[in-house]
């Protein structure tokens, strides 16, 4: 941020005005103090950049006129845009949503905007279309700019936003002390603007791999969110399927490259034999906690450690919370199709509503690893061994947060598949919703620590999937992109998902480039535009200020 000038006297015993306003006119901006008993402007500036301002008196009637037509203009803004911005959301106060300024452009209307909340002021910006009616085309999924601790303990209030030789400029009043200016970086807006942001990740014309099937009851409805599990040359697939009863099984199929199914089986090769997860009353729900059918095995997620193959999924009864089950089968077993499952217990706390479990595929410092989900945050769990027995529970030893308001995974996050092992740490898909903009999922991506995966190193700016295409919003739940399983074949990242609660689908990505982009970009933190200080003695010299 850069000081435009100091507010008080050399004393610094008050203000030398009440109200300051910027105004960009004719290619210059202008400074104007007004005292606000009277409205009579007492100080004025003029400046070409922006930030070196020299004194002049004000000639231009549309200058002389702007405090009041400021005022009207950003009520009218206001009133116009703010109710888009977070329509749905159960978390932001949008009292605590104020526009900036709008600019008009070819392709519809860029709003800035701030979301000021505790002692932090987040910066974001929107497109919509032009007209009286105006629609949202697309949201910027992260913050274009953020007030860290440079303001604590002092009240800041948003003075004005202008457009001047391509740099978008902010002035801030900081109580009793100055007024500020930050320059918004122009390049977090225009790749929003130019790319509107697409997938990271691409589909292959393959998609969807699976869809509901009608010659078996058991998968005639959905199939969907599949885990998945590279060994012996194969991608194996464990897909969650329900039938017009709305209860879930697991079903199984396999593809050599990743893309095109090889071996379906006609009927499931895990379903529901325990009171957790069979239905109490069939037909009926507890709407309190449906989500995607009314009971059954949901989302299985499945990792192989050493001989055996552990399957976490999401235990349902149609009454009572889901919680996350855990059954486990033999490598062999599995290869042969011998579905010689262990007895499924239960490992999460009665209770507490808990989904998106997976077991990191190896042990860090002799302890099992286990991921798992509490709204809002992603929970890991540390454990000597995987028995269940005696009414032991996962807890939660360490989380990982959804980010702040104005960015696009601020409501809740999810593990998607199990981390995959990379030369630059594990790699952990993410599921996550920003309930700003109706609740759609989109995916993103970490890096975490290879000896600590509590410590993430890279974070996605971007989500890397979107509900994009008809089979992510044609089915039960339209705008549903929800991974569960993911490998590398080669060189090859492929990441398994449900489109739409309805199909099985798949997107992959180089994995060289795709680590090189998240560790190019996922730093978790927005920084601040820094430039120099222009201090009041300076001004003064000008003959800005009184002595």
């Amino acid at each position: 941020m850069l000081r435009i000038f100091n507010l008080l006297y050399q004393r610094k015993t008050k203000f030398i005005s009440q109200e300051v306003y910027f105004c960009e006119y004719a290619g210059s901006v202008y400074l104007i103090v007004q005292d606000k008993e009277t409205g009579k402007i007492i100080k004025s500036a003029k400046s070409k950049d922006g930030f070196l301002f020299r004194k002049v008196r004000i000639k231009e009637a549309a200058v002389k006129q702007y405090p009041p037509f400021k005022e009207k203009r950003r009520k009218f803004i206001q009133d116009r845009y703010v109710g888009h911005l977070a329509p749905s959301s159960e978390f932001i106060d949008k009292s605590k949503i104020a526009v900036q300024n709008a600019f008009s452009t070819p392709d519809g209307v860029l709003l800035f905007y701030h979301y000021h909340n505790h002692q932090s002021f987040q910066v974001g910006v929107a497109g919509f279309t032009h007209g009286n009616n105006p629609q949202l085309i697309w949201r910027h999924h992260q913050p274009v700019w953020e007030m860290y601790d440079q303001i604590a303990d002092k009240k800041i209030e948003f003075i004005d936003l202008i457009e001047i030789r391509g740099q978008l400029i902010a002035y801030w009043l900081v109580e009793n002390e100055a007024v500020w200016a930050t320059v918004y970086p122009n390049y977090r807006i225009t790749e929003q603007i130019e790319i509107v942001k697409g997938s990271q990740l691409e589909r292959p014309s393959g998609n969807p791999l699976i869809s509901p099937n009608p010659s078996h009851d058991w998968e005639a409805f959905t199939t969907f969110n599949p885990g998945a599990l590279y060994d012996a040359g194969k991608v194996h697939l464990l897909y969650r399927a329900q039938g017009y009863d709305y209860v879930s099984s697991i079903g199984y199929a396999s593809s050599t490259d990743g893309v095109h199914i090889e071996q379906q089986l006609q009927n499931p090769v895990f379903i529901p034999t325990q009171p957790f997860e069979i239905p109490l009353q069939p037909g009926k729900v507890n709407m309190n906690f449906m989500s995607a059918g009314y009971g059954g095995c949901e989302d299985p997620r499945i990792t192989k450690i050493d001989d055996r193959i552990y399957m976490t999924y999401v235990a349902f009864n149609g009454y009572s919370e889901p919680r996350i089950a855990m059954s486990s089968i033999a490598v062999k077993d599995f290869l042969d199709h011998n579905w010689l499952w262990t007895h499924p217990v239960l490992i999460s706390q009665p209770g507490v509503v808990t989904k998106s479990a997976c077991i990191l595929p190896e042990k860090i410092d002799g302890k099992y690893v286990i991921f798992h989900r509490v709204f809002p945050d992603i929970l890991i769990d540390y454990r000597d061994d995987l028995d269940f027995s005696d009414g032991q529970y996962l807890t939660a030893q360490k989380k990982i947060s959804p980010r702040s308001a104005l960015w696009w995974d601020s409501r809740k996050i999810g593990v998607g598949a199990p981390p995959l092992k990379t030369r630059d740490g594990w790699l952990l898909i993410y599921q996550s919703i920003d309930d700003k903009a109706g609740y759609p999922y989109k995916v993103g991506a970490m890096l975490l620590d290879l000896a600590d995966p509590s410590k993430v190193l890279h974070r996605s700016r971007q989500p890397i999937l979107e509900p994009q295409e008809w089979y992510d919003n044609d089915g039960f739940k339209a705008g549903v992109v929800y991974p569960c399983g993911a490998v590398i074949i080669d060189n090859t990242l492929f990441v398994y998902y449900g489109g739409a609660d309805s199909r099985v689908c798949v997107a992959t990505a180089n994995l060289a480039e795709f680590l090189d982009q998240l560790k190019k970009e996922g730093d978790a933190r927005v920084e601040p535009t820094v430039i120099a200080k222009l201090d009041q003695e300076n001004l003064a010299k000008k003959g800005f200020f009184h002595r």
